[in-house]
Order: structure tokens, then C-alpha cells, then sequence
């Protein structure tokens, strides 16, 4: 699969699953368990998705396509996001004000980074390179994205540890 379309249908679905996340409704059950298992979903998503980036993508289009330092401004974008992440699964109450707070604070991050990344890098690829190239980038990127989901690194603790400064 092309990098470029895979990443972008990763980024449509961060935005369905937050729209699940800020969805109300007359039943708080329901509510409940749906926003619990969208942050679940959108949390191995999110960083399988970030961390496949930097070891897989990120290095090519530095070497490929002349991207460094977008490169390396998603990257710090990434660790903006991850702590928006951990303090939204840090809520205990996804029916609460700080739990939509913290789904505002994650959602504007992500919706900054994916504007910036779309128009720079993703743009770039497109541009420098070939499809053979980005067919193989794009199967590298999804089979290393699908490895980290399924190792958990969606967990709160894991989470914590993407961040320099948020270790417990």
C-alpha cells in the first residue's frame, strides 16, 4: 500500500474515533462504553501510528526527499501529542468535563499535526517519490504500526514512557 494513502486513512480515522469521544447522548451507558473503547482504539492507533513514523518513514523521506526538518518538527509534534494522550487516559470518568476537556486539548494537537504533516511531508512524498518506493514504505510503515499495536503500546505506562519528562 502506498505510505502516503495508508497514513491518510489512519488520520481519517483519529478523526472518527474523536468524534466518538466527544459524542453525547441520553445514555450515559452507552456513552460510556463507547468513549472507553474509542480512547482504547485511538491510543494503540495513535502511537503505533507516531512511532512507525519515525522509524520507518521519517528516516526515508530525510534521505530521500530532503525532508529533515519536517521530519524532525512531526517528531516533536509527536510528543506533544503523546501528552495529550496520557493526560486523556489519565481521566478515570470519560463522562466527565475534564475527560471532554482533555479529548479538546488531544483533538486540536492532532488536528494541528495532521494539517502540517499533510501539507509538508505526505506532500513530499508524493512529489520525490516514486510509487515502487512509497509501496514499500508503506508496507514497512503498516507492518511496523500493526507490530507496536499488538505489543500495547497504546498502555497507559507505555504511553508514559514516550515522554521525557512523565515517566510514572
Amino acid at each position: 500500500m502506498d505510505v502516503v494513502e495508508a497514513i491518510v486513512a489512519d488520520h481519517v480515522r483519529f478523526e472518527q474515533l474523536l468524534r466518538v469521544l466527544r459524542a453525547r447522548d441520553t445514555d450515559a451507558g452507552a456513552v460510556r462504553a463507547r468513549r472507553i473503547a474509542a480512547r482504547g482504539e485511538l491510543a494503540g492507533l495513535l502511537v503505533g501510528h507516531a512511532m512507525a513514523e519515525e522509524s520507518e518513514v521519517y528516516p526515508k523521506l530525510r534521505e530521500l526527499a530532503g525532508g529533515g526538518a519536517h521530519a524532525e518538527h512531526g517528531a516533536d509534534e509527536h510528543i506533544d501529542g503523546h501528552r495529550k494522550l496520557l493526560a486523556l487516559l489519565d481521566v478515570a470518568d470519560v463522562l466527565s468535563a475534564e475527560f471532554e476537556r482533555a479529548v479538546g486539548k488531544l483533538s486540536n494537537s492532532l488536528a494541528h499535526h495532521l494539517d502540517e504533516e499533510e501539507r509538508t511531508l505526505l506532500n513530499d512524498a508524493r512529489t520525490q517519490l516514486d510509487a515502487p518506493t512509497r509501496a514499500a514504505l508503506g508496507a514497512a510503515w503498516v507492518a511496523e504500526r500493526d507490530r507496536l499495536i499488538a505489543s500495547g503500546c497504546g498502555r497507559r505506562d507505555a504511553v508514559a514512557a514516550l515522554i521525557p519528562d512523565a515517566a510514572g
